[in-house]
């Protein structure tokens, strides 16, 4: 165990310098990240594999979910509550119905097209948010981006559970069965969550100690996201409204710096173990074992992200004049971790099991890494659009 943190801590440093150098290129450092990783993994040798696991990810996914919810603009959250909405619920369905699509037309059961939706319907905003936020988009924006993905990855994970208890069930699935699991997990996730803020709002009233502060945030963040899944409840939804709730509740904004110099660095390391993770976990020879499916799926996420933003997304945001925003909203369509977390966790007697990791390699790689080289000049030029 020592050994395999010390290595992974290694490539991480590694990994982090060569983003400073590849950053000159234009690569953002979560792309470059990941290269590392990709090349770290085929030189390890077979007792030092890693893989990004659901349950490795549940390490790392409160400290990002929290300090995402933290940052986002409350007022901002209320003025575009609408396209985060439509963007992260039919907009989610409407993904996987599309991915689904291309996998069952290119031969695939219904129980395995449907996972292969459900994994790769979330967006993972890692690297284009810290380019967002380099290029000092409009807040409006950057909140509609950010609460999209931290929604999208909760309606993400109810979706593969509901498809895994499609394929474990003898009879037909019940839609209104569904719905109702996805009201209970959303809805006492983000209870747990403002209970949980609730909670600890009087530790950061009475105290004013920034570690008092620090550790009350540490304990909220990772107390809700998993009291929500002990209530078979969703603890991204859990721990993202405590951080919205746990600052509106508890702090004035003078009083969060130091707890915001924790929480930046704190996800600055876990999005590095992340995408670091992410490498290693691909394997880019498989990405080829399929080329038809590797093709219809890419084709299938990009035409349905384009419809999320072109046609569904703009009566949602019709207050903004600027068209380069459902451009920037359309590149915003990165997959990564959780996809990939999610895909490696499938139970090994799977229905087509290889043919969807094989899949969601390929949209991994295809959007975090080539695409996320030729971010930067994209979303400059498409916010430059009016």
């Amino acid at each position: 165990m020592f050994e395999e943190v010390a290595v992974a801590i290694g490539l991480l440093l590694v990994a982090y310098l060569f983003a400073q150098v590849a950053g000159h290129a234009g690569l953002p450092p979560a792309a470059a990240i990941v290269l590392v990783g990709i090349a770290a993994g085929g030189m390890l040798p077979p007792t030092l594999q890693y893989s990004l696991t659901p349950g490795l990810l549940a390490l790392f996914l409160p400290a990002l979910i929290f300090e995402g919810a933290w940052d986002i603009d409350a007022a901002a959250l209320r003025r575009v509550a609408v396209a985060i909405a439509v963007l992260a619920v039919p907009g989610v369905l409407l993904t996987a119905a599309g991915i689904a699509a291309a996998g069952a037309l290119c031969g695939m059961t219904l129980v395995a097209a449907l996972a292969l939706g459900a994994i790769l319907c979330a967006t993972d905003p890692i690297a284009v948010l810290a380019l967002f936020r380099s290029l000092s988009v409009p807040v409006d924006l950057l909140t509609i981006v950010e609460g999209e993905s931290i929604a999208n990855d909760g309606v993400a994970v109810v979706l593969v559970q509901a498809v895994m208890t499609f394929a474990s069930a003898a009879g037909a699935p019940s839609v209104w069965r569904e719905i109702g699991t996805m009201a209970y997990v959303s809805t006492v996730g983000i209870a747990a969550g403002i209970a949980l803020a609730a909670l600890g709002t009087p530790l950061l009233r009475r105290w004013r100690s920034p570690w008092i502060g620090i550790a009350t945030t540490l304990a909220v963040a990772y107390g809700s996201y998993f009291a929500a899944a002990a209530l078979g409840a969703s603890g991204i939804f859990a721990s993202a409204a405590a951080g919205i709730a746990l600052p509106a509740l508890a702090l004035e904004r003078g009083e969060r710096r130091a707890i915001e110099r924790f929480w930046d660095a704190t996800a600055l390391v876990a999005n590095g173990f992340v995408c670091l993770l992410v490498g290693l976990s691909l394997k880019l020879e498989r990405i080829f074992h399929e080329p038809f499916l590797l093709l219809a799926t890419l084709a299938a996420v990009v035409l349905t992200r384009g419809l999320l933003a072109f046609v569904l997304a703009p009566p949602a945001i019709r207050h903004v004049e600027a068209r380069g925003w459902r451009h920037a909203i359309a590149l915003a369509g990165v997959r990564g971790g959780l996809s990939l977390a999610l895909a490696l966790g499938l139970p090994y007697d799977f229905p087509l099991r290889a043919q969807v990791i094989d899949a969601v390699f390929a949209v991994v790689f295809t959007t975090f890494v080539v695409q996320g080289w030729a971010l930067a000049p994209l979303l400059r030029r498409a916010l430059a659009t009016r």
